[in-house]
């Protein structure tokens, strides 16, 4: 085999032109006559419909391609979410837990607090304290003033 080392010229540097992308008016600016316009138009927006339907085809093509890399996507971003779920659910009992707790404490101070004002506003004066702290690592403050 045997490669001339010197080019031939009949062929242009960069390969053999298509017709198909050659300009509608021989390269010139100035476009042609108005007789030829029509159909250069018409040439002109046969052409830009092959473009289209080209990029279409390659698009579709592109997206048949790609389905199967965003469906493994999909999965690993899903197991991910499942693995962080798992890892959550202790959290959320403990929080639950403590959430349960704290209402029950609040309710528990609430309508100690409740027994004692209404007790004051019917005239019976300031008592004492009928509240048991079922809590001895919180403070232990009096209720809130009368007024």
């Amino acid at each position: 085999m045997t490669d001339p080392t010197t080019p031939q010229h009949d062929q242009p540097v960069e390969g053999s032109r298509s017709d198909s992308y050659t300009r509608p008016d021989d390269g010139n600016v100035g476009g042609s006559n108005g007789a030829h316009d029509t159909d250069t138009g018409a040439g002109a927006a046969a052409k830009a419909s092959d473009v289209i339907e080209t990029i279409r085809v390659a698009v579709e093509d592109f997206a048949e391609k790609a389905a199967p890399v965003v469906r493994q996507f999909s999965v690993k971003a899903a197991d991910a979410v499942a693995t962080a779920a798992d890892k959550a659910v202790p959290l959320a009992h403990k929080a639950g837990d403590a959430a349960a707790d704290a209402s029950g404490k609040l309710a528990e101070k609430s309508r100690a607090w409740a027994a004692e004002t209404r007790e004051s506003l019917a005239g019976n004066g300031p008592t004492k304290s009928t509240y048991t702290p079922t809590d001895t690592t919180t403070d232990q403050t009096e209720p809130p003033p009368t007024i």
